[in-house]
């Protein structure tokens, strides 16, 4: 029984835990379109340690580093700013979630985002490190100032689709979890 139960826990690690959720199928030819490798050659293979953003998918956003708390309504007014159609619902007082249109939304299907409002910077980019690690590979998210955002798993490239759809990677620093580890994909938008 126990390893049955061990070998049930190592392979939930290997895999990430299951998020239950159907990404649309956003265009992922767009997002080699919209990555350079780290050397800036065009087009790169979209693995995690193998590309970075371009500058250009950020054009009109300011995407200067936030040293200030935020509020939690920052990234609904950046979506806003957009123009994306998503639903905010507050959990509690530090943690809303939004909800996008998944693959099937007359089915009542979302891709639910989860921001948690956190003390600082350094508080945020600790507790987003820990749940992605927690929730396994393929799971992301976002960090900006004391604001963090898990999001469902993914594959790499559906991932970013997702985030270059709605601009998210202008909005805060991209995230995703590795098999051991939790990679920074380099982009318009970073904090240390």
């Amino acid at each position: 029984m126990f390893l049955a139960v061990a070998f049930g826990l190592t392979a939930v690690g290997c895999t990430g835990l299951s998020a239950g959720v159907d990404y649309p199928d956003y265009s992922r030819s767009g997002v080699k379109d919209a990555s350079v490798t780290p050397e800036n050659e065009d087009r790169p293979g979209i693995d995690l340690q193998t590309f970075r953003l371009r500058e250009e998918v950020c054009k009109d956003v300011d995407t200067k580093m936030i040293t200030q708390p935020l509020a939690g309504d920052d990234l609904t007014r950046f979506l806003k700013f957009i123009g994306a159609q998503n639903v905010e619902v507050k959990a509690r007082g530090n943690l809303v979630w939004f909800d996008f249109p998944g693959d099937s939304p007359e089915d009542g299907d979302v891709v639910r985002l989860r921001l948690a409002i956190l003390g600082d910077a350094k508080e945020a980019a600790n507790e987003l490190h820990k749940a992605l690690l927690e929730h396994g590979p393929g799971w992301w998210g976002l960090r900006r100032s004391n604001l963090s955002v898990l999001a469902p798993r993914a594959g790499a490239a559906e991932a970013m689709a997702f985030a270059l759809r709605y601009k998210l990677v202008c909005w805060g620093m991209f995230e995703m979890a590795d098999a051991d580890d939790v990679m920074v994909i380099p982009g318009p938008y970073m904090e240390l």
